[in-house]
């Protein structure tokens, strides 16, 4: 499958402001592998799995103030243009769930790997995104610490 950079999709965004190219955005960010500064220690289990620990997200305030989680598109193309700003990986899917669920989160700040646009995903359109199968009460217990 040929599937589109979500710097790309940003871009586009950027420039259109449309809903559809938002809900695009979304898709894509859900769907892809993004970077982040990991916090905390993970834990694992018997088997090698991770089971917990204190890994958490790191967070930024971007001008406005709020915390939101910081992840950065395209990990590779993000180390080439702009160097190491992140030390793990993990699915936009799972940024949504944690913004999602932490009450002192605003949303997450999601960072271009090829110029300087950054998109916000609200808390509230997190919320919005949860099916009842990824809700906090049906979900496997949660591997990351709410910071």
């Amino acid at each position: 499958m040929s599937e589109t950079p979500l710097s790309d999709v940003m871009s586009e965004h950027a420039e259109t402001r449309t809903p559809e190219s938002y809900e695009r955005f979304l898709r894509l960010f859900r769907a892809s592998t993004v970077g982040i500064v990991a916090t905390g220690v993970p834990a694992h289990d018997a088997h090698g799995h991770l089971a917990g620990g204190d890994l958490g997200a790191g967070r930024t305030t971007h001008g406005d103030g709020l915390s939101r989680l910081l992840a950065y598109a395209d990990p590779e193309a993000a180390l080439r243009n702009f160097g190491p700003r992140f030390n793990a990986g993990v699915s936009g899917e799972v940024l949504v769930q944690m913004a999602a669920a932490d009450p002192e989160c605003a949303g997450v700040l999601v960072n271009s790997a090829v110029c300087e646009i950054s998109l916000v995903v609200s808390k509230q359109t997190a919320q919005s995104l949860m099916t009842p199968t990824t809700t906090e009460a049906s979900s496997p217990r949660r591997w990351w610490k709410r910071r």
